[in-house]
């Protein structure tokens, strides 16, 4: 496997619900935090999109709770590419705590946005390339179960 982004962080006091560990609201932000950052590195940070008219909108995410998180707890998120094209990118993240194990998996589908038009575009020439390295240099990666999961009751017949 070659280079994975990862974001680094551990679980804040604020980020703590009612049932003592980590808020489930808090991991659509904290995934949000590590797609941000995965832009940035590409070139295509936040300060580059106000200043060019053009920004990502998620079309649909899902994520996947496997072990809490509590207070003080160290995380890393890695970032994964599954599928892309000139106007989307299929995101695949993993969660894991400092142990070592994995604690969620977030799966989301992304759209370049004009802003002025307030419509889908293709991304910047040079940002579509970075990504397309980006999935190049990642190298094969198993295709987790969580991927594509659709969510509802099982029911025994």
């Amino acid at each position: 496997m070659g280079t994975i982004y990862t974001y680094e962080d551990k679980v804040h006091p604020s980020w703590i619900d009612h049932n003592q560990h980590l808020h489930d609201a808090q991991y659509f932000s904290i995934f949000s935090d590590a797609v941000v950052g995965f832009f940035a590195s590409l070139g295509f940070s936040i300060d580059y999109r106000q200043n060019h008219d053009t920004t990502i909108f998620n079309l649909e995410a899902h994520i996947t709770f496997m072990k809490e998180m509590v207070l003080d707890e160290e995380f890393k998120v890695e970032v994964y590419v599954y599928d892309f094209d000139h106007k989307r990118v299929h995101f695949f993240l993993k969660m894991f705590n400092q142990d070592g194990v994995q604690t969620a998996a977030y799966e989301v589908i992304m759209m370049c946005i004009n802003n002025e038009e307030r419509r889908s575009a293709e991304f910047p020439e040079f940002v579509y390339g970075n990504i397309e390295k980006y999935y190049q240099e990642q190298g094969d990666f198993e295709t987790p179960k969580q991927l594509g999961h659709q969510i509802g009751i099982r029911r025994k017949k």
